[in-house]
């Protein structure tokens, strides 16, 4: 079920997202930028039952395939430049993202490619994570810990989000033209 609002109920859903965004900056060791990428996915996909599953399945995904992709880069798997290793481990992953679009929960390309694309943020932007110790020890450092925790609570930003919304749009019944909180028309 897509969360629609009508222009008159637009102040509420602004009010909504201010509150959870805000709140979400009080969750300790929350990538919040990443958070912000989940709760922008959930919306992109739909924002109903459907977007919070596809939504939190593709971009966990995303992210396992990236730190295949890490992994193979930094054991220097193939005999290769790094530059080239990870242009090859990561033109096979995006061709393995987009082939499992034929799996209903990771049906959303561009979801899965939101967590690829979070975690080598992650692994670009943190100092150390690219190393074999912070990829393969168990612990918030690592990328497939932090990266996908992350995304996954800004699924649950998302719903809280729309809920919220809807709570504070309850007293605006105005008539309007209808939006989604993907932004699209409806």
């Amino acid at each position: 079920m897509v969360i629609k609002m009508t222009l008159s109920s637009l102040p509420a859903a602004a009010l909504a997202a201010a509150i959870v965004a805000a709140a979400a900056f009080w969750l300790p060791d929350l990538l919040v930028w990443a958070a912000f990428v989940g709760w922008a996915s959930y919306d992109h996909s739909g924002a109903g039952k459907q977007a919070a599953l596809r939504s939190s399945a593709a971009p966990a995904f995303g992210v396992v395939m990236a730190w295949l992709v890490a992994i193979s880069v930094v054991t220097g798997a193939l005999p290769l430049s790094t530059s080239l290793t990870t242009a090859i481990c990561a033109g096979i992953a995006s061709f393995l993202i987009v082939m499992a679009l034929r799996m209903p929960y990771l049906s959303i390309v561009p979801a899965t490619f939101y967590g690829f694309a979070s975690t080598f943020a992650y692994l670009s932007l943190s100092p150390n994570a690219f190393t074999v110790s912070a990829i393969t020890t168990p612990s918030w450092s690592n990328a497939i810990s932090c990266v996908p925790i992350s995304l996954l609570i800004g699924t649950g930003l998302g719903m809280v989000h729309g809920w919220l919304a809807k709570v504070h749009a309850a007293g605006s019944a105005a008539p309007g033209r209808a939006l989604s909180l993907g932004g699209a028309a409806r």
